[in-house]
């Protein structure tokens, strides 16, 4: 049985300085295998719809408009879903938080499986957000709570998560072209059940595993936003750049006339980039620090963004993407590390991390297409680069800066 804790609370204020730091009293947390568990399979949920894109569109005769919706309206209800998320960690803890979020999950995914008309199907896709995003919060705090070093809980995330990702893709392919596109949703029903019933089988607080003697600590404490408001921008100018994944098949074709199978097979260098470099940046972090490795990486990721511009054939596409593949990992990866750690790995940090993750993932794709529309194809390809780099040196000064005062 998960093991109750007192909620008290407590404020203090720092002698000499302006602010003051709230500790809340520790809540139970998934162990660690179940955590991994849990973040695999929601991504796996989430990213089931991307291949079934073409079966809806048929279905229900969208335009592209419309399509955009089916993708839109998950990243809205994961963005609702943040504010309830951190309410929960830090009230109910992570293994409720994770179980309720299964269930919404499950409620989203039977509504679309049996949608009979496209709104129906956009009111699921919100439902589903909301449960991705209670998931992925309790499941992001359970593996920073315990693998509390410096760029492991990032990196460790990045990797379940981006499993989750491929199997999602290829299961909802082989679904899709045997079945039609509902099966899919019937699959992610299916997960939700199994994610619901995951949190409530960890029935032990999380414990450090790789560190058996340490002592558990006592309280989390709740830092001023402003302290890591700074690496929050970063981070939602990093997933605005993530938009490559929308507009990459776009200017592939407009540019190269490539199909849908080149396209993907493009997409997928960027995902096995992401695993390829989640250790060895995470090794690099720990040796030279996030604020360094942050700026390395978003300067590589620039280097494969406007690369990708200067491929004279769709194949040569694929050297850039490696750069950006390992430049993104590694620009996420940084920017999560500085937030959860200036943040004091509370459940706020973590919350605030995620919806500027997601708003980037809404932001980014129509930031993109208005620049295609007025510009070019080329123009998101420079300009989100640069606004990364920008605002990774934002954080450099403001690293200088705390350095200086202590």
């Amino acid at each position: 049985m998960t093991q109750a804790i007192s909620l008290g609370e407590e404020e203090r204020v720092e002698p000499g300085e302006n602010r003051v730091e709230r500790t809340i009293a520790p809540l139970p947390f998934i162990s660690f295998g179940f955590a991994l568990a849990l973040v695999c399979g929601t991504i796996w949920a989430n990213d089931l719809v991307s291949p079934a894109l073409p079966a809806i569109k048929d279905d229900f005769g969208l335009s592209a408009k419309g399509m955009g919706l089916v993708v839109s309206f998950l990243f809205v209800g994961r963005l609702l879903g943040n504010f309830p998320a951190m309410r929960f960690l830090e009230t109910i803890g992570a293994p409720r938080t994770g179980s309720i979020g299964g269930l919404v999950l499950v409620a989203g995914s039977i509504t679309n499986a049996l949608a009979p008309n496209p709104e129906v199907l956009y009111l699921g896709r919100v439902l589903q957000g909301v449960g991705i995003s209670l998931l992925v919060n309790a499941g992001m705090r359970s593996i920073l709570f315990a693998r509390p070093g410096r760029g492991d809980a990032m990196t460790i995330y990045g990797i379940a998560s981006t499993s989750g990702s491929v199997i999602g893709l290829v299961s909802s392919g082989l679904l899709t072209g045997a079945f039609g596109w509902r099966t899919i949703f019937a699959l992610a029903a299916a997960l939700g059940v199994v994610l619901t019933l995951l949190p409530i089988a960890s029935t032990r607080v999380a414990r450090r595993a790789t560190h058996p003697t340490a002592a558990v600590p006592a309280a989390v404490v709740m830092v001023p936003l402003r302290t890591y408001l700074v690496p929050l921008a970063v981070n939602f100018l990093i997933f605005c750049n993530y938009s490559v994944w929308t507009i990459l098949p776009l200017y592939a074709e407009h540019r190269f006339d490539a199909g849908p199978g080149m396209t993907a097979n493009l997409l997928l260098v960027i995902t096995i980039m992401h695993l390829a470099a989640a250790v060895p940046v995470s090794r690099a972090i720990r040796r030279f620090g996030s604020s360094v490795v942050l700026a390395v990486s978003v300067v590589v990721a620039m280097i494969g963004s406007i690369g990708i511009l200067l491929a004279p054939s769709v194949w040569a596409l694929a050297v850039p993407l490696m750069f950006y593949g390992a430049g993104m990992v590694g620009s996420v990866n940084c920017a999560g590390d500085i937030v959860l750690h200036r943040g004091g790995a509370g459940s706020r940090a973590v919350g605030t991390l995620r919806q500027t993750s997601d708003l980037g993932l809404v932001v980014g794709p129509l930031a993109a297409g208005s620049m295609i529309d007025a510009i070019s194809y080329d123009a998101p390809f420079i300009a989100f680069p640069i606004l990364m780099v920008a605002a990774a040196l934002g954080v450099q000064l403001s690293t200088m800066r705390s350095l200086r005062s202590s």
